[in-house]
């Protein structure tokens, strides 16, 4: 961190001392690049926005025709007809799929009909159009005499929306280019009128200042404010060459005086500087900041740590007030202690969080004093950042420690009963097996618990290595498009979501900073409980946006300087009680019976621990029969 402060910093010190015709040619540069990138952004913006609602306007006007055309087949139960007013849409390239539903819901005809069952819905959904990843698609109603006798299905793609987008995006690009050359060579020509008259002057005052020769003049090259600066150094040369000569007239009178006083002061002089210059080298030396305030708050002098600190100079703190040079520190605790300090008072704070700079501080507050009159404070802080950050690390372990102890005691009492109950039914049917040895029923079925038993205890194994694993953090941190993690998590569910005809909704979700199979095991295990927890259809309902900054601060657990996203996953399954709102999170803690639903009891506790190694919060709330939200925040950026 100190490597990378120091780059960012000389980077800054080689830019202020770049000569004024570089400066001026990268404000040009910059400036038209950001104008052209802004227009050619909102543009391409534009576009895509007003070809979404024209592309939705034309496919919404379309299968409204078509449905009107297919009111009479779904009348007369004609499914070709149906097939021909279909067909009629391969007109349209953009028209992929689309498929008719009688009034009890079930398909009636198709086109394409030789694609697959997968593309076509099994049954229609609520009427209006959404987008997807690549394509749009909807249901619309088809009436007859203003009664619905059944329901139109129609998708088509967006490849011409992403070609047109394509050249609009090469287009800026071009663009963006071509306005960066102009104004390279625009910058060239104009930066001239700018920098020459300075580049003069400066060349002027380099020749007085090796020659010391005050009778040249600058050459004037305008009326305008170089002109003006141009005259009022040309009269400060005269003042200064008119005060020369008198000096010079002066001196001479004063030799005299000044050789017989010289021999006298330099002894004096030279042991005065030996002790001004070891009292400076201790100041400047100090390990602690060292500053002295006079009665107004105005710096009268620094050390050297001051300004490395604070990452100033000496000269732009001297004369200016406290106020002045750090508005935001007014108020602070710091400020405070200086007004205690002006009254008379010694103060010492042992640990201080700078308003300034993000540090801590052990500080001093010392009135200076002469003949009982206070004339300034001392201020003198000791940098103790390292430490205080060191004892909060410690807390934060000590904290952790606490915890995993808790979770350990807590999993030790738990697993002693969950992990040993497959136990004890194997030994049981083992028993009851040996004493109906002979009965072969008996047999098969006692081998066949023993061996549910045995499937029972290998899963919890399993389950528990994994959570265990979850605390290992190897992984390197990469960017997670959960869009496409959710997609993946789709075909991996596809035969469970089509046996329970199961609605996945999500859209626009984002990218989060984590570990891939962590957080692909985390909504994959959110995803299983909403569809195996489920007594009806399962609609599951994924949204996501990002934290206001009132709303981090005020939840203690999350850290302030970090954004945020939150994640609801909301299902219609069978719910819980609301009191079980953090027992859920229990390892091995279930709330429904084992004969019921399967599951070792594990899942909410490993989704749990994947969201704290990503320094982020989960929570859930339930309705018994109505459904389950669980909300998630993850931040949007991770600590290296």
């Amino acid at each position: 961190m100190q490597k990378d402060h120091k780059h960012s910093s000389n980077n800054y010190i080689n830019l202020r001392d770049a000569p004024i015709q570089r400066k001026l040619m990268m404000v040009i540069l910059i400036t038209s690049a950001v104008v052209v990138l802004l227009i050619c952004s909102a543009y391409i913006i534009f576009e895509y926005y007003a070809f979404k609602r024209s592309l939705e306007s034309q496919v919404a006007t379309l299968a409204a025709i078509t449905a009107s055309n297919s009111s009479g087949a779904l009348a007369f139960d004609a499914p070709q007809d149906a097939y021909e007013v279909l067909k009629s849409l391969s007109a349209e390239k953009r028209i992929k799929a689309a498929s008719l539903y009688n009034r009890d819901g079930n398909l009636f005809a198709r086109y394409p009909v030789l694609a697959g069952d997968s593309t076509f819905p099994s049954k229609p959904a609520a009427d209006g159009f959404i987008f997807t990843s690549n394509t749009l698609e909807g249901f619309v109603p088809v009436l007859e005499k203003k009664d619905r006798i059944g329901t139109l299905f129609i998708r088509s793609d967006m490849n011409a929306m992403y070609k047109q987008l394509q050249r609009y995006i090469e287009l800026a690009a071009w663009l963006f280019c071509f306005s960066l050359v102009v104004a390279y060579f625009l910058s060239r020509l104009l930066r001239k009128t700018i920098s020459q008259p300075i580049l003069a002057l400066e060349n002027t005052a380099r020749i007085i200042s090796e020659k010391k020769d005050y009778a040249v003049r600058a050459v004037k090259a305008g009326k305008d404010e170089m002109g003006r600066l141009t005259d009022a150094f040309n009269d400060m040369l005269t003042t200064i060459e008119s005060q020369n000569l008198a000096i010079t007239s002066f001196n001479q009178n004063l030799e005299n005086k000044v050789r017989e006083r010289t021999n006298e002061l330099e002894a004096a002089n030279f042991y005065l500087k030996q002790q001004n210059e070891f009292v400076e080298t201790i100041f400047n030396s100090s390990a602690n900041l060292i500053a002295v305030l006079d009665t107004e708050f105005r710096y009268k002098t620094v050390n050297r740590k001051v300004e490395e600190c604070y990452n100033v100079k000496k000269e732009d703190l001297l004369g200016k007030t406290y106020m002045e040079c750090f508005p935001q520190a007014v108020g602070s605790q710091t400020h405070n202690d200086i007004l205690r300090a002006m009254s008379g008072e010694q103060v010492h704070t042992s640990i201080t969080r700078s308003t300034v700079i993000n540090g801590y501080f052990e500080n001093f507050f010392i009135p200076l004093r002469t003949d009982g009159k206070i004339y300034g404070v001392l201020l003198m802080s000791n940098i103790i950042t390292d430490i205080v950050l060191a004892n909060e690390k410690l807390q934060q372990l000590n904290i952790q420690l606490e915890k995993s102890n808790r979770d350990l005691e807590q999993f030790a009492f738990i697993a002693s009963h969950d992990l040993q109950e497959p136990l004890r039914k194997i030994h049981i049917f083992n028993d009851m097996m040996g004493e109906n040895f002979n009965d072969i029923e008996s047999v098969k079925k006692y081998h066949s618990k023993i061996e549910q038993s045995a499937k029972r205890m290998q899963e919890l194994i399993q389950d528990v290595l994994n959570f265990s694993r979850i605390s290992l953090l190897e992984e390197q941190f990469v960017q997670n498009d959960l869009n496409k993690i959710m997609e993946e998590l789709k075909n991996d569910f596809e035969v469970t979501i089509r046996e329970k005809n199961a609605s996945i909704l999500y859209n626009n979700l984002p990218s989060v900073p984590g570990i891939t199979l962590q957080l692909s095991q985390l909504f994959s295990n959110l995803l299983s409980n909403s569809l195996k927890y489920n007594e009806r259809n399962p609609v599951v309902h994924i949204k996501a946006r990002n934290l206001s900054k009132e709303e981090i601060m005020e939840n203690v657990k999350l850290n302030p300087a970090f954004s945020y996203v939150e994640i609801k996953f909301t299902d219609n399954g069978i719910g819980f009680d609301a009191k079980y709102n953090e027992q859920i999170f229990t390892i091995f803690q279930r709330l429904h019976g084992k004969q019921s639903y399967s599951g070792t009891g594990i899942g909410l506790a490993l989704c749990r621990k994947i969201v704290e190694n990503h320094k982020g919060i989960i929570s859930a709330e339930a309705e018994v029969g109505v459904g389950a939200t669980f909300t998630i925040i993850l931040p949007l950026q991770q600590e290296q």
